[in-house]
């Protein structure tokens, strides 16, 4: 009768493990996706605010632009 019992713990046992491993590589992978998408999240992050300086830059040198013509304009009609 100790016998029967005897397999029976050992086939949980194998089940418990089974299962912790499988938790185990599920958040291994959860983990390391998460963590290779923010590198990447934060690459685009860091070019969109570059991208946004270097338009504030166009748009100053724009206006800039704007009123040296607005001046050349000015000086030819007079």
């Amino acid at each position: 009768m100790t016998q029967p019992s005897n397999s029976t713990v050992e086939k949980v046992k194998e089940w418990i493990t089974l299962s912790i491993a499988i938790v185990t590589c599920i958040a291994g992978i959860i983990f390391w996706v998460q963590s290779a998408s923010n590198s990447k999240f934060e690459r685009v992050e860091k070019q969109i605010s570059e991208l946004k300086a270097e338009l504030n830059q166009i748009r100053q040198d724009n206006n800039k632009i704007l009123r040296v013509v607005g001046r050349l304009e000015g000086r030819l009609n007079n």
